[in-house]
């Protein structure tokens, strides 16, 4: 049994109260809550991310679909503490789902590591046990503004967003950077599926430069197929963080010429990435990307740092520790600040060429 193994299986003998050989009897498993919009296909891969760190490292997962909505987020937190009796929750990918169980978190003593959620209020409700893992909006926008301002300069620009608290975030960061250049700015619902009515106000606005703001890869994927059947003449921006091969697969050929940034690549040259990459390859058949590996640093530092404090059941003492120290992940060393936000590298740009997802200048 690999050392990770033996200290999780010792709490869990201790917290059961077991008095027997672990050789007679096997301990149960430490369990971490997870909470996903797993009908979706990026909560499926926030999912699969987190289910690879959890094999790797022999926990349990008790996992809860949020579908993006507050209440059915909310609901699945609180399943996780009074039904399953578990304070230790990762995941998610809404920002407005995030800040209703932050809510939760703070009343009932749980750290929750929120994985993918971007809006910055996520952790700026002073409660020291909660926790973000991805970039925010404004740290985005310090690599990504320069971006759109000094190489790409548009005279026009469209914004598509999600109606979420990410969604509106984005359009009133586009308005700041550019004023009067912004000619149309629509956002859609989290269910929706006709955008036909917002690509053609935005066909009529005459922008030459269109931004979508969504965590929906399906959503996203079928905007950009319809702005190329209608005609929409336009360079195509997916804000930082959105840009997944699956969505590009959804656009197709329309998809070709778009332009992002992100946190990560799965080429990254260091040997935790390599092991993840890996494993995750063996397991799925497909290399992950972003969005797992956010799903797979929310579990695997949860994990290590509740072997590190030597406790699956003290949340204060977990996370004293992930504020004090440096953490290795599949991006490299994470540190976190005092609001509990990671803190890691510059932003990496990307676009689509070939049907592919590479670097950029």
């Amino acid at each position: 049994m690999r050392p990770v193994a033996r200290f999780f299986a010792a709490i869990a003998v201790a917290l059961c109260g077991l008095a027997v050989s672990a050789v007679a009897q096997q301990p149960a498993p430490v369990r971490i809550g997870v909470l996903m919009p797993t009908k979706s296909l990026v909560g499926k891969q926030g999912l699969q991310g987190a289910t690879v760190a959890a094999e790797m490292i022999n926990i349990e997962l008790v996992v809860y679909d949020t579908n993006f909505q507050p209440a059915e987020g909310v609901g699945a937190a609180q399943r996780l503490l009074n039904q399953d009796k578990i304070k230790f929750i990762a995941g998610e990918i809404s920002s407005t789902v995030a800040l209703a169980v932050v809510q939760l978190a703070q009343a009932n003593g749980a750290l929750f590591m929120a994985a993918v959620p971007k809006h910055p209020d996520v952790t700026a409700s002073g409660y020291d046990r909660v926790f973000r893992l991805n970039s925010t909006t404004a740290m985005d926008a310090r690599d990504f503004d320069a971006v759109l301002t000094e190489k790409v300069k548009p005279a026009k620009v469209a914004v598509l967003a999600e109606n979420s608290d990410f969604g509106r975030l984005t359009i009133a960061n586009m308005r700041k950077l550019f004023g009067d250049k912004i000619v149309a700015a629509e956002t859609y619902e989290m269910t929706q599926n006709d955008f036909s009515t917002l690509v053609t106000k935005v066909k009529g606005s005459g922008a030459d430069l269109v931004c979508i703001a969504g965590s929906n890869m399906e959503q996203y994927g079928n905007i950009l197929r319809l702005a190329q059947e209608l005609k929409v003449e336009a360079r195509r921006c997916l804000m930082p963080g959105i840009l997944n091969s699956e969505g590009v697969r959804i656009a197709g050929g329309a998809a070709e010429g778009a332009f992002s940034a992100d946190i990560y690549v799965p080429g990254l040259d260091n040997a935790l990435n390599k092991r993840f990459v890996a494993a995750y390859e063996a397991k799925y058949k497909q290399t992950p990307e972003k969005i797992e590996m956010l799903g797979f640093e929310s579990i695997w530092l949860l994990a290590k740092a509740m072997q590190k404090a030597g406790t699956a059941d003290d949340t204060a003492k977990v996370a004293k520790l992930l504020h004090d120290e440096k953490w290795e992940t599949p991006r490299g060393t994470v540190a976190f600040d005092k609001n509990g936000q990671a803190l890691s590298g510059s932003l990496i740009n990307l676009a689509v060429k070939d049907g592919k997802i590479v670097t950029a200048p």
